[in-house]
């Protein structure tokens, strides 16, 4: 039995980048963010321009704590010892409410014993492992098969294994049914059996006539299961999680995977945003921006509407799929909406908004919707917009800071209307001013992601231009 079927398979070898924090694994480099020095790349700092786009490297996941407005790197180490939790957990079930649950402030007590930590009706050896895709800080993931009676194989999976001793205190959730759980299997398995009506096709549908597809992403065909009226499990746009378990040592995420095909002497097709906007260093064609970023901001519509926000929305997270389609990805940073905020930050301090940087708390969704600014302004000019704290509380706001200026190379003036399409969407012009909108220094003043699929550049004809919150 499982959480879902019928999903959007997700290629297997982005799920490598939501594991780590170590640069040293992925070649990634820290943030410029919080320092004015370059980093250990072999690629120098270049200086900003607002006619020559960056080069880009996969950023690297930080834990900031914020204390008394100040911002500091949080140790990561020491880990948290093994948890010991209920033995009602065996795999996702549903849940009645994702609000009611009591969050944990402390990491579970340790486990005694490996037999009494070992809960759950399945184990590892059901499944058949045809290799090893990554590995980082906090686990590693594998490509898998599940074994089948008769010895068959079944279709191909990925199966992530999170290293329960480096799970932090604050990233577990208690839930009435399956005990304290880590809050990325807690939000996963929420979504995955929350009921989803599917709506009428939206002005950004990637089948859309006119649209430009330019992912080059395996497993396209000419079949189109999007039924208008049709409720679904979870959300089209989100990863799902068909299944989980744990032994002593792990938690284990079963989730679609799918091997794009491509022959030996072919480059690999892009598997995710990042790798894309590297086919695109001057930006993508703005209908592929449109397509994109309406599907990003309805899963985050999605998530907020059920109190979760994601707090690690960045290109690296958004995987392609078939036929110009994307699915957003990597929980381990999500949490539920809380009336005070947060005082600490895992995520990507490239996407950080100016509070965080500033050492204030901060409220969830506001920051999702920062970093939806952040990854809109990476899909048109092809950099990211700050390369300095400094910078990123300067914002757009004055029309002469570098990203401003190169935001407007790209859609102002002659460029306003390139893009638009038969509805009146996908107007460059319109694309900066729903880039602007997101990217206020003012947090009251950002647009919700409802708000933000009303835009003209997203919508078409009758959608906003300038935003009031």
């Amino acid at each position: 039995m499982r959480v879902v079927t019928n999903v959007t398979p997700i290629p297997s070898s982005i799920l490598t980048s939501t594991l780590s924090t170590e640069p040293s694994v992925y070649s990634r480099s820290s943030s410029p963010l919080l320092s004015t020095t370059p980093g250990s790349s072999k690629f120098p700092t270049p200086s900003r321009s607002p006619t020559a786009p960056q080069p880009r490297r996969r950023s690297s996941q930080q834990r900031v704590s914020l204390i008394a407005g100040r911002v500091s790197i949080a140790p990561i180490e020491p880990p948290s010892p093994p948890p010991i939790l209920q033995r009602s957990l065996n795999r996702a079930g549903s849940t009645s409410s994702l609000l009611s649950v009591a969050s944990s402030t402390r990491a579970p007590s340790p486990a005694r014993s490996s037999e009494e930590s070992f809960l759950g009706e399945r184990n590892i050896s059901e499944f058949h492992i045809e290799g090893e895709i990554g590995r980082g800080a906090y686990g590693l993931v594998k490509r898998a098969r599940e074994l089948l009676d008769g010895g068959s194989l079944g279709p191909p999976l990925v199966i992530k294994q999170v290293i329960k001793s480096r799970i932090l205190a604050d990233c577990w959730k208690k839930h009435p049914k399956h005990g304290t759980i880590p809050i990325e299997i807690y939000v996963m398995s929420a979504i995955s059996n929350t009921s989803y009506v599917l709506p009428p096709k939206r002005p950004w549908d990637p089948r859309r006539s006119n649209s430009l597809t330019c992912t080059g992403a395996p497993g396209e065909s000419d079949s189109d299961d999007w039924i208008e009226g049709k409720t679904v499990k979870g959300h089209p746009n989100i990863c799902p999680l068909l299944d989980f378990f744990e032994d002593s040592h792990y938690y284990y995420l079963v989730l679609p995977s799918s091997t794009p095909e491509h022959r030996a002497d072919e480059p690999s097709p892009p598997s995710d945003l990042f790798d894309l906007v590297e086919s695109y260093p001057q930006g993508l064609p703005p209908s592929s921006v449109r397509t994109y970023l309406g599907q990003i901001a309805d899963a985050l519509c999605f998530l907020h509407s059920h109190g979760i926000v994601h707090r690690d929305v960045k290109d690296e997270n958004v995987v392609l799929g078939p036929h110009g389609s994307c699915i957003l990805i990597d929980f381990g940073s999500s949490g539920l909406v809380k009336k005070h905020g947060w005082d600490s930050f895992s995520g990507t301090l490239d996407y950080a908004g100016p509070e965080i940087l500033r050492g204030e708390r901060y409220q969830g969704k506001e920051q999702d919707v920062w970093a939806f600014g952040v990854v809109a302004y990476v899909l048109l000019v092809g950099e990211c917009p700050f390369m300095t704290a400094a910078e990123a509380q300067e914002g757009l706001d004055s029309p002469f800071a570098s990203a401003s200026m190169a935001l407007d190379e790209r859609c102002g003036e002659e460029k306003e209307s390139l893009g638009e399409e038969q509805d009146g969407g996908g107007a460059l012009g319109d694309a900066a001013a729903l880039v602007r909108a997101c990217l206020r220094l003012q947090v009251s003043a950002r647009p919700t992601f409802e708000k933000i699929l009303q835009s003209r550049f997203l919508a078409g004809n009758g959608g906003w231009t300038t935003c009031d919150p």
